[in-house]
């Protein structure tokens, strides 16, 4: 048995901490700074990763060269450790393999590919005293872990308060808050843990919709090295007011032929699309009538859906995603959106901020997400035409404008601004201009008003405690009040 000197067990137990820590919170930065001994600010996490990566490779091999690591040189807690810090290590070595693989699964579409580096990972792993089938589960947990990050990093960019604090909880919402629990009990079982996402038009729901979808849990196959299916695959999506609603429940549940005048075929719908291993989005829900809802809250509540003109009842396993950039409890109130569906779509309610709260939080994030914007349209833009264009805004656009488009009205900002040199605002959008917390004329209660002036606070502040301490509310009401809205 291997025995550990206390600075060992005291380093391998911070690496085995931080193995569990959300990579987009504060409390990630702190950890990394304590244990490599530098400032908050100084490093960026890819450098402070590969920093930590190389100290941890020199304490694995001051123990014994790393081919002959074996877990079952430890014993307790001390295992335990050991197990997670060499799994850390890991994770870290195969990094740039696996960001590869994620990028060759996405343009070979919907059809899983082999893992170039799953026989050198399988001969680790049984080297290092894994079964077959931890192996299989640590793989696929690797696939997960580099596949959340890549799609939250690249769908959400931007360092204002709001836009950190969702990156947190993309995070924890594909992991839950404890990790430890997701390990044990909940990994690969999320299909019942839904997510609605609220948030105004243009602000990146659907991209953030995506970046939950394209994460989820997908088991490795061993015998034939790659993953059960691919994540393009995995993640269905559907916009519902692209479609009357005469044709709404089959393009959800899909329709036999000749179950109506036009059904010339069979039509698989959404929820048949979907896999056991995936996500279906369904986007604009609050627009739907009431009759579908019922049906819609039948198959997420039993599981089980029938296709139009069909007496078949098929099985879906997948998790629910919905947004709708509508006040979902004045849809409630009015009768308009069943409560009952409302709780089976809320286990996670994520506000995506607008882009006025962003640039109100984070001026400089303007830069940053034109030239985001822009590489949709050039390929690595040079930053002095990100700074050219960057200054045509300032100079056309009005300080405080409320971007009613949000970041889609500015990408077409972006485009007229290449072309023409300005931007032209609609009217009705600078005339509604806001100037800050203000009040219609008309009367209103003093609970109506407390919810407001939340509302102002927080797209001013992008904290619920900040909300909370400058009201003198608790973190809960403060908070009940701003989702009110």
């Amino acid at each position: 048995m291997k025995k550990l000197t206390p600075e060992q067990r005291h380093f391998f137990q911070q690496i085995a901490e931080l193995a569990f820590v959300n990579p987009f919170s504060v409390e990630r930065e702190q950890a990394d700074c304590a244990l490599l001994a530098i400032s908050p600010g100084s490093l960026p996490l890819a450098e402070r990763s590969a920093k930590i990566q190389a100290r941890l490779a020199e304490q694995l091999m001051q123990l014994q060269p790393l081919a002959d690591f074996r877990i079952a040189s430890f014993t307790g807690k001390v295992r335990e450790t050991m197990e997670f810090a060499w799994l850390f290590y890991q994770f870290h070595e195969f990094q740039t393999a696996f960001a590869e693989f994620i990028e060759r699964q996405q343009q070979a579409g919907d059809t899983a590919i082999n893992l170039p580096c799953a026989t050198e990972l399988l001969r680790r792993f049984a080297a290092a005293g894994f079964d077959e089938r931890a192996s299989a589960k640590y793989i696929a947990l690797f696939y997960q872990l580099h596949r959340g990050f890549h799609f939250i990093n690249s769908s959400v960019s931007g360092q204002s308060p709001a836009i950190i604090e969702l990156r947190m909880r993309l995070w924890n919402n594909i992991f839950t808050f404890n990790p430890h629990w997701y390990l044990d009990y909940l990994c690969g079982r999320m299909e019942e843990f839904s997510t609605l996402l609220l948030g105004p038009t243009g602000s990146g729901k659907s991209l953030v919709a995506r970046a939950i979808g394209c994460s989820g849990f997908i088991p490795f196959d061993v015998s034939k090295q790659r993953f059960l299916e691919s994540f393009t695959r995995s993640f269905q999506a559907i916009n519902l007011a692209q479609f009357p609603e005469s044709l709404l429940e089959a393009e959800l549940f899909g329709h036999k032929k000749g179950a109506f005048t036009g059904a010339i075929e069979n039509h698989e719908g959404l929820f048949a699309r979907c896999s056991a291993h995936g996500a279906v989005f369904i986007d604009e829900i609050g627009d739907i009538d009431i009759p579908t809802q019922v049906k819609l809250l039948n198959v997420i509540q039993d599981r089980v859906f029938s296709p139009v003109g069909s007496h078949e009842k098929m099985r879906f396993s997948g998790r629910v995603i919905s947004a709708t950039n509508r006040d979902i409890s004045a849809l409630r109130q009015q009768g308009l959106f069943r409560d009952d569906l409302y709780y089976r779509l809320c286990s996670d309610v994520i506000v995506v901020p607008g882009l006025q709260q962003r640039l109100a939080q984070e001026p400089d994030e303007l830069g940053k997400l034109i030239g985001g914007l822009l590489g949709r349209v050039i390929a690595q833009p040079e930053q002095r035409l990100i700074k050219r264009i960057e200054d045509r805004i300032r100079a056309t656009v009005p300080t405080g404008y409320h971007w009613p488009g949000n970041v889609r009205e500015l990408e077409q900002c972006i485009r007229q601004i290449c072309l023409t040199g300005t931007y032209s605002m609609s009217q009705a959008a600078v005339a509604s201009q806001p100037s800050g917390f203000e009040l219609e004329q008309q009367e209103i209660s003093a609970q109506q008003l407390q919810q407001r002036y939340c509302r102002f606070l927080y797209q001013k502040h992008g904290s619920y405690e900040t909300v909370a301490r400058i009201t003198g509310l608790d973190r809960r009401t403060a908070k009940k009040y701003i989702m009110a809205g």
